[in-house]
């Protein structure tokens, strides 16, 4: 009885944050590593070069089945004018006995305002993905008496679209996309799960300085309809060049969770960045902590990028944002 409690328990628990979690590509840290192409389906095409991205997240080491997630992108310019851009995102994201394995597909539009002095550009981009769900309960207690515990793997899969718009003024970078923007019936936990998975995310930021010194402030906020929950990211990244292809960068991410519930605790969490960029080739690291008074794991979360820029055009200007050039 004690084990079926305590199982229960833990049903219970990943089955409410699968609920949060399970919703497309799970919004990290990563869009810092020169990545805004996760987030926003109208940054594909917008650099001066096509993007190879690799990520890889793991947190709560000493948990089993600590929650995982991989994600490969890649986007690109259309001819020389770059007036099109194609992407396309596959993402594995695993968090206990709940995983999600996606396919998304991204075409976006830029219109170029500039004259060749500074860099004008306002564009709009669409993504549709497809994903599919799972929830294994083979290794559950064959002893169970809860009806909704089947004892199979279950898999539901399901589509949605995301639609978005970027601009951008030398230094200056304004982002907005509406993700999950159809209903998308779900029924891999239970017959009630929401059809609502819109969340509205806007970041926007700086880069500023001059020289061989640049630091970019920048803001994100995602706002998750259903649950009406809100969460904000206050960042700041320094950068150093070294030379016109080498650069490094620091930076540090504040994260917030407004929760709806006044007897909720807020989540709170503190990300360092690290990364690089040599020649073509990028990597960064970063570490989020856990700022909650009782945290699940004192081990943090631990996530790599690594990145190839190939196909790149001659950048009109030189002042902008590195996601751009």
């Amino acid at each position: 009885m004690k084990k079926f409690i305590l199982f229960s328990i833990i049903f219970s628990f990943l089955h409410s944050f699968s609920l949060k979690a399970q919703e497309g590509i799970p919004i990290y840290h990563d869009y810092l590593s020169d990545n805004l192409y996760l987030l926003h389906p109208s940054m594909a095409g917008a650099s001066s070069c096509a993007k190879i991205r690799l990520t890889g997240r793991m947190q709560w080491f000493e948990i089993a089945d600590n929650p995982m997630l991989q994600t490969f992108s890649f986007h690109t310019h259309l001819g020389e004018e770059g007036q099109n851009g194609i992407g396309t995102i596959i993402f594995n994201d695993r968090n206990g006995y709940h995983s999600q394995k996606g396919l998304q597909l991204a075409y976006a539009h830029h219109i170029n305002f500039g004259n060749g002095a500074d860099l004008n550009k306002l564009s709009f981009g669409i993504a549709g993905t497809l994903v599919q769900n799972q929830l294994d309960e083979t290794s559950f207690d064959p002893n169970r008496v809860d009806p909704i515990i089947s004892g199979i793997v279950q898999s539901e899969m399901y589509y949605n679209l995301d639609v978005g718009l970027s601009y951008h003024y030398n230094g200056f970078f304004f982002n907005a996309t509406l993700k999950n923007a159809l209903m998308a019936a779900r029924q891999l936990y239970t017959d009630f799960e929401t059809v609502n998975l819109r969340n509205y995310v806007g970041s926007m930021g700086a880069y500023l300085g001059k020289g061989n010194f640049h630091f970019e402030p920048s803001v994100l906020v995602q706002y998750k309809e259903f649950a009406q929950q809100l969460i904000t990211d206050g960042n700041l990244k320094f950068y150093y060049d070294l030379s016109t292809d080498n650069m490094i960068y620091l930076g540090v991410s504040y994260r917030t969770d407004w929760e709806p519930d006044a007897n909720a605790s807020y989540y709170k969490s503190l990300t360092p960045i690290l990364g690089g960029k040599i020649q073509n080739f990028t990597i960064a690291y970063t570490y989020t902590y856990d700022m909650n008074p009782t945290p699940i794991s004192n081990s943090g979360f631990h996530q790599i990028t690594l990145g190839y820029n190939f196909n790149c055009r001659k950048q009109l200007v030189r002042l902008g944002c590195p996601e751009i050039f």
